[in-house]
């Protein structure tokens, strides 16, 4: 009879734990198809160092120093090892326990009942084994499990995305200070030349020759680039602050650093893959980490329906028990013992409904939540490539203005050189070259941060080799 006890147990521990949980299809997202006319079939690879084709050393070391001090990423990290670790207590769950217990005693009974009229005094004293463990007929254990593991997932891809999020912002943050300062020295001939047409203006309103209305609007330009320059200075010290911030300095380190190494001048734009097949969206982190919460979400469902059924533990101890501490370990103290529980539900107020309902949904949020986030993957990555086309195309045509103006402003101090020119016509024209110079720069840093938030909308950055490889083993 016990053989046959131990042999249903058996039985159940390699058979059991059947699924409760619902069949999971993934949302699909149908791309728009003038979206998908632009695409190429094969699919184009992403660097996942892609800052580094901006070919500025600078730049690459801040994103490292970020990756190693950045609050963000380290809280990142800090989530992944609290993944793991309920992972860890979900597996243990599966499988049975065993505890050693030890126990001393010393007894004295009453003289005052039915069975005896006088004290008895003894001692007991134990050691033994336990054995313990709850079937997983329903799937519970396994399926959260299931759960967990796929959080610990979601929590690696988090970090990732985190990462992104964070080279992006650096790269982001660094070409709007080198921006700032470039305009800043812009600005700065600016000023210099208003001043100098203000004087030649004082000259001509002492003589006469102009109102003093011309006077005070030239006065006023002069203020006006006045205030730019101070709204300019005002943006640096912002904007070295929120670099300082990522990288993990502080504001006077990273005002150092602008003064001493940061480049004057922006780089130019890069190469970035236009046509790119919409598969590539299924690489961004974003949405691995809502797939794996998905996958989680799914698998509470099975873990709550399990309450519905009967629970059947197993438990056995094995040991020795004496009467004296001496004879402790001996073969007339040995014994042991076997059996087994089952516990099943039947009235709790619909707790048990309560918890499906619950965990279903949870399921429908994270279904909400996946179909999102690609849907969000989708609009930023058709937004970058917008932006691009239509500033590549503005930075041309800015060029060509900034090229005819510096043909006006040339040809204008050549005729004031030979004579036969206005001194402030050349200062007008060198105000217009001077605006058309500022107006550059604000184009050239808006796409370079196109190219950013195109790489950041494509995943780049994420190696979804070492992602699989680092999770596989999970």
């Amino acid at each position: 009879m016990m053989r046959n006890f131990y042999a249903l147990s058996l039985s159940v521990l390699v058979f059991g734990g059947c699924s409760l949980s619902p069949e999971l299809s993934l949302p699909t997202t149908p791309f728009p198809e003038s979206y998908r006319a632009d695409m190429k079939s094969e699919t184009t690879a992403l660097n996942t160092a892609w800052w580094s084709h901006y070919g500025d050393e600078k730049l690459n070391g801040l994103i490292q120093e970020a990756f190693a001090n950045n609050y963000d990423l380290q809280s990142a990290m800090v989530n992944i090892s609290l993944a793991r670790a309920t992972l860890s207590s979900s597996t243990s769950n599966r499988y049975p326990s065993l505890d050693v217990e030890g126990s001393g005693r010393k007894y004295r009974s009453s003289a005052d009942t039915f069975s005896s009229n006088e004290h008895n005094t003894y001692n007991s004293f134990g050691i033994s084994a336990v054995l313990s463990y709850e079937l997983d007929l329903w799937g519970k254990y396994k399926e959260a499990e299931t759960s967990s593991r796929a959080s610990l997932i979601a929590s690696y891809a988090a970090k990732e995305t985190v990462k992104i999020s964070l080279a992006a912002s650096v790269a982001e943050s660094y070409f709007t200070l080198i921006s700032l300062y470039e305009q800043l020295d812009s600005v700065k001939e600016t000023i210099q030349s208003r001043e100098e047409g203000l004087k030649r203006y004082a000259v001509q309103y002492q003589a006469g020759s102009i109102t003093k209305a011309t006077l005070l609007q030239e006065e006023a330009e002069l203020r006006s680039a006045q205030i730019s320059k101070d709204s300019l200075e005002q943006s640096i010290v912002t904007q070295q602050s929120a670099l300082a911030v990522l990288v993990g300095k502080s504001p006077k380190e990273i005002a150092e650093f602008a003064k001493t190494s940061l480049p004057r001048v922006l780089p130019n734009d890069i190469t970035v893959p236009s046509n790119l097949p919409s598969e590539l969206l299924q690489n961004r982190p974003d949405i691995k980490q809502a797939e794996e919460n998905l996958k989680a979400a799914n698998a509470n469902i099975g873990v709550a329906r399990s309450a519905y059924f009967p629970s059947i533990s197993l438990s056995g101890v094995l040991g020795y028990e004496s009467t004296q501490l001496s004879n402790l370990v001996s073969s007339r103290s040995a014994m042991h013992n076997f059996g087994g529980s089952v516990a099943s539900p039947l009235f709790n107020m619909g707790r048990t409904s309560s918890s499906v309902e619950s965990a279903k949904a949870n399921k429908e949020l994270a279904e909400i939540s996946y179909a999102q986030t690609v849907q969000k993957a989708f609009q930023e990555s058709y937004d970058a490539l917008n932006s691009r086309h239509i500033l590549s195309t503005k930075l041309e045509h800015q060029k060509a203005y900034l090229d005819s103006m510096a043909q006006v402003f040339v040809l204008t101090k050549r005729q004031y050189e030979a004579g036969y020119g206005d001194y402030l016509a050349l200062l007008d024209a060198k105000r217009n070259y001077l605006s058309a110079q500022l107006a550059l720069i604000q184009v050239k840093q808006a796409l370079l941060s196109s190219s950013v938030s195109l790489y950041k909308a494509l995943g780049g950055g994420f190696d979804t080799e070492r992602f699989s490889k680092e999770t596989s083993a999970l």
